[in-house]
């Protein structure tokens, strides 16, 4: 018996220091989680802050909570947001957890909850008589042993209406798993169903939207390589009383690493098209691009300048609202200063002569025959075999614009397809030889090659794709 007492007791030692040991741990990955947040990339106007994190022994609780900082006066009753737009999650330790799903093994598992109590009066009564009195978000996670995460998100299903519109939500859910506590990369799942927003001007209504996306990685950091592909069924767009738009569109895009350079492609599916906005004679199309050769590390590079250009952006438009001249004309000449930068990457580093290029194909398909084929292909070759500078390329006659690629496009359409105005304007490019007329279709093949340029087997001066109307003499 003494025996049993003591190895329960050993045991019983051994689960509550393993408790305090994962608790320890839990809460340096939630800090490190918040902290990491990024509510506006690259700027801290707008961040997530744990606020309070109270400890037992078998589990904790945690709020973390949306803090607005530097706002200026125009903005000040933002400041009654600050520290009251709240998440309250329950966390409890492992390494025996019970969750939605079943027992699992797992450091912790934690339920948090939107809170909108601390809020002012008029937004929670607001929010509670839109949620029916239920928390508006909802979340589930579980931390791994392996660091890595598994989140459950879901919006409480709503439905408003009044004098200014009506929206509904039947289901909005995101479930991403994940191997890295930041969920930067993994698998991430968006489900939506019965999503209504209506007004006096018109009203939108998607049924189903399926969205599935694996992000392979993170290229320094702001950067990332990933598949995603999403659907939406029964998309249905109405304007006075009438359907303007109705459809079915999928949409799936790709991006890898090709050795030292970046690849990808993206196509859009649409069928079942109708409406006041479609042409009577189109059903379905497909649009599809893809692209190789761009630099790995320009294109890094170049993400890192974009975001910290949108960040003096935000600032600059506080500071106009402040009417704080000094930190305006700061950020303004450092905004300057990164476009130049972020200019020359993309004119010096971003493409590879002889490497990059593109393809493009666009169909559009009637009930009984094809609309309109338009494919295409570029092909980079640089200036010389070069890349040339930002200041070279505005010194360049439209000639030499045309030695930098390889280019050839063609086109197959049925006039019908083009509303009225646009065929009324046809005359000016079938009169400089863009386009013509061949069996009732509307043709054109384009070719750039060695900076000559061809339009359906004539030569053409560049000028006339830049005055399609206007009479210009073939090149040589």
């Amino acid at each position: 018996m003494r025996k049993i007492i003591l190895a329960a007791l050993v045991l019983g030692g051994l689960w509550l220091g393993g408790t305090y040991v994962i608790g320890q741990t839990v809460e340096s990955r939630l800090r490190e989680q918040v902290a990491d947040l990024e509510l506006i990339p690259g700027s801290d106007l707008v961040r997530l802050e744990l606020s309070d994190y109270d400890a037992g022994i078998l589990g904790a609780s945690a709020r973390t909570c949306v803090v607005f900082d530097q706002l200026p006066p125009n903005l000040s009753q933002w400041q009654a947001f600050s520290g009251a737009l709240c998440d309250r999650t329950d966390i409890r330790y492992g390494p025996l957890l019970f969750t939605d799903d079943g027992p699992a093994l797992g450091l912790a598992h934690a339920r948090g909850r939107l809170d909108p109590s601390a809020l002012p009066e008029p937004v929670t009564a607001m929010v509670d008589q839109v949620f029916q009195g239920q928390p508006p978000i909802t979340a589930r996670t579980l931390y791994r042993f392996d660091g890595g995460v598994r989140v459950r998100a879901a919006v409480t299903p709503f439905q408003v209406s009044s004098a200014a519109g009506r929206a509904s939500l039947g289901r909005l859910t995101l479930d991403a798993r994940s191997p890295r506590a930041d969920a930067t990369t993994g698998h991430f799942y968006i489900t939506g169903r019965d999503l209504q927003v209506g007004g006096p001007l018109g009203a939108a209504t998607l049924p189903v939207l399926d969205m599935e996306m694996t992000v392979k990685e993170l290229l320094g950091d702001v950067l990332p390589l990933m598949d995603m592909t999403l659907a939406a069924t029964g998309l249905r767009i109405t304007r006075g009383g009438r359907e303007s738009f109705t459809g079915n569109l999928t949409l799936r895009t790709r991006s890898r690493r090709d050795g030292d350079t970046l690849a990808g492609d993206l196509g859009l599916w649409l069928d079942g098209l109708d409406g006041d906005a479609v042409p009577s004679t189109l059903g379905s199309g497909y649009l599809g691009l893809a692209y190789q050769g761009i630099d790995s590390k320009a294109a890094v590079r170049a993400q890192r300048l974009s975001r910290e250009l949108d960040r003096l952006q935000i600032e600059m438009m506080v500071g106009a609202l402040a009417d704080d001249q000094v930190a305006l004309e700061a950020n303004a000449a450092q905004a300057r200063q990164l476009g130049e930068e972020l200019m020359t990457v993309v004119t010096r580093e971003l493409l590879r002569p002889n490497k990059s290029g593109m393809t493009a194909l666009v169909v559009l398909d009637g009930e009984d025959d094809r609309q309109l084929t338009l494919d295409g292909r570029l092909d980079y070759r640089g200036l010389d075999g070069l890349n040339a500078s930002l200041a070279e390329l505005r010194k360049l006659p439209p000639a030499g614009l045309l030695r930098l690629v390889d280019l050839a496009v063609n086109l197959d359409a049925n006039p019908a397809l083009l509303p009225p105005p646009l065929r009324a304007n046809l005359a000016g490019p079938m009169r400089a030889g863009l386009v013509a007329n061949r069996d009732g279709r509307l043709v054109s093949r384009l070719e750039v090659r060695d900076g000559d340029l061809t339009v359906n087997g004539e030569s053409l001066a560049p000028a006339a794709l830049m005055v399609p109307g206007a009479d210009v003499p073939a090149g040589p």
